[in-house]
């Protein structure tokens, strides 16, 4: 899978976490589907960072590895702040708010990285 298939699936997985957040505002709940989608998406992306910065098998690298590693790590930390919404919003609902939109800053800004990475 080349860098630009996986960046087509993490502006995939970037566009369906818009549309939530988008859904969130309204105070319309998502759907389950929708949000397991976007969690695998989101899992899946990142073990395809992980192997891309392993290396091909023939020894190939990619251009620009710190700037996979930098998408890497900041995709990782959306992926814990998403995990921590549901774990937040029982004991403390007003603080949801705040979760999802620091889950959606870094999520973007991993995804805005990884364009940079790979496009520029």
């Amino acid at each position: 899978m080349g860098e630009k298939t996986l960046l087509g699936i993490i502006g995939l997985t970037t566009c369906i976490g818009i549309y939530m957040g988008w859904q969130f505002l309204r105070g319309v709940r998502n759907p389950p589907m929708l949000v397991a989608i976007h969690l695998l998406l989101g899992l899946g992306s990142l073990e395809v960072l992980a192997v891309i910065l392993r290396g091909a098998p023939n020894g190939g690298q990619v251009v620009d590895r710190n700037g996979i590693l930098l998408a890497a790590g900041l995709l990782a930390g959306a992926l814990l702040t998403g995990f921590a919404v549901p774990l937040i919003a029982k004991p403390v609902p007003d603080a949801v708010g705040i979760s999802i939109a620091t889950h959606a800053g870094i999520g973007t800004v991993a995804f805005l990285a990884l364009c940079y990475a790979v496009l520029g």
